[in-house]
């Protein structure tokens, strides 16, 4: 084990990638169904309690799933950026200097996305964006209903 990849929360073992970039499902408080600023809670008890202590009259269930980073690397992309960069010193033509067969291309696509996966795991990255990936119906919380209130 290298000393990026210690275990970490009190002698834990490292997450895998998958564990890394599994999805967590959740609930989610609010008063805006296009903004859910309360949560994540585990558990709908917790988000109808979090729910009725910040007067959120909205909760739902949302998932979202933690990115793997290395699925945002392309060949293609990076050989016409590396092209662009040797402009300069290509021929009169601008033929291409980078011109190696798909075979090739797709081995780079490989190896960077499998260094890049080997990093978010040495670092135990796992990034998440804001919006969900997916959500429940939109439901109005215990007390809301209890005092009439409409979504």
């Amino acid at each position: 084990m290298t000393p990026s990849q210690k275990p970490q929360d009190g002698g834990a073992a490292p997450k895998t990638l998958d564990q890394l970039t599994a999805a967590d499902t959740a609930w989610y408080s609010s008063n805006d169904e296009e903004v859910w600023s309360g949560g994540p809670y585990e558990t709908r008890k917790e988000a109808e309690q979090e729910a009725k202590a910040s007067e959120h009259r909205l909760i739902m269930q949302a998932t979202k799933w933690p990115i793997r980073v290395s699925r945002f690397f392309d060949q293609a992309d990076f050989i016409e950026r590396a092209e662009e960069s040797l402009y300069d010193i290509a021929n009169e033509d601008g033929d291409p200097i980078l011109d190696f067969t798909p075979e090739v291309n797709l081995d780079l696509q490989a190896r960077v996305r499998a260094a890049i996966d080997e990093w978010q795991v040495a670092h135990q990255l796992s990034p998440v964006a804001w919006r969900f990936d997916t959500s429940g119906d939109v439901e109005i919380a215990a007390w809301a209903k209890s005092e009439g209130s409409q979504p």
